[in-house]
């Protein structure tokens, strides 16, 4: 092969490398909820408190022996004010109708599992979501991720070590998602999985060097 049709070759193929080498950095990683077990909250503002529902036998989770619960609290006290919460088709939608400022959660429990073995990170991916809103993680009742604001309609990422005690992702048996926000507020999900986030930047940055080494290389031979 000479040096001209090497050197067409040779991106390519780095660039191969490289998605390979992306996915092998995926590929433990585990689904948390793909939303697609049918579940609905609903939450009314004449009333205090707050309405649950809870699926025992939770599907389109690798998690073990999980339940779901969904705990929708809407805010003031008009009728109108309502809170809803709603998965299926591969969605979790949360809505907030009239003047509420309702908060949302879903909680999981299951079987304890080393999550650390799948992943570094909780991944949600975000479908859209209205500005100002707030969510917090909550791993094992206890580990909070802190509250975070929603400042765009991307991928939310939090990392076990965000967690105030990112040791019980070694044994983990609940996970719990706050949602709050301002007035009528909606928001709509895709998945929750685990994940170690690929540094990009840094493999193309590899893949760069390898290919002017190889260039240079050529150059050299084709010289000699």
């Amino acid at each position: 092969m000479n040096a001209k049709h090497f050197h067409k070759n040779l991106a390519p193929l780095l660039l191969s490398l490289g998605l390979v080498l992306s996915g092998q950095s995926q590929a433990g990683i585990l689904t948390i909820d793909n939303f697609s077990h049918a579940q609905t909250a609903f939450d009314d503002g004449s009333s205090a408190g707050s309405t649950s529902d809870t699926v025992s036998a939770l599907t389109g989770t690798d998690l073990s022996n999980a339940s779901r619960t969904f705990i929708a609290q809407a805010s003031g006290t008009a009728s109108a004010n309502t809170t809803e919460i709603v998965s299926g088709g591969n969605q979790l939608i949360i809505s907030n109708d009239g003047r509420s400022a309702g908060g949302a959660s879903i909680l999981w429990n299951f079987d304890p599992l080393d999550l650390t073995a799948h992943g570094n990170a909780i991944l949600l991916e975000v479908l859209a979501i209205d500005l100002g809103v707030n969510v917090e993680m909550v791993a094992n009742g206890s580990s909070s991720s802190g509250i975070k604001t929603f400042t765009s309609n991307n991928n939310y990422l939090v990392s076990f070590s965000d967690f105030t005690n990112p040791a019980v992702f070694a044994s983990l048996h609940s996970f719990r998602l706050n949602f709050t926000g301002p007035t009528k507020w909606d928001g709509q999900f895709r998945l929750l999985t685990t994940t170690t986030p690929v540094p990009v930047p840094t493999a193309f940055g590899l893949m760069g060097s390898a290919l002017l080494g190889f260039i240079a290389l050529s150059r050299k031979k084709s010289l000699s």
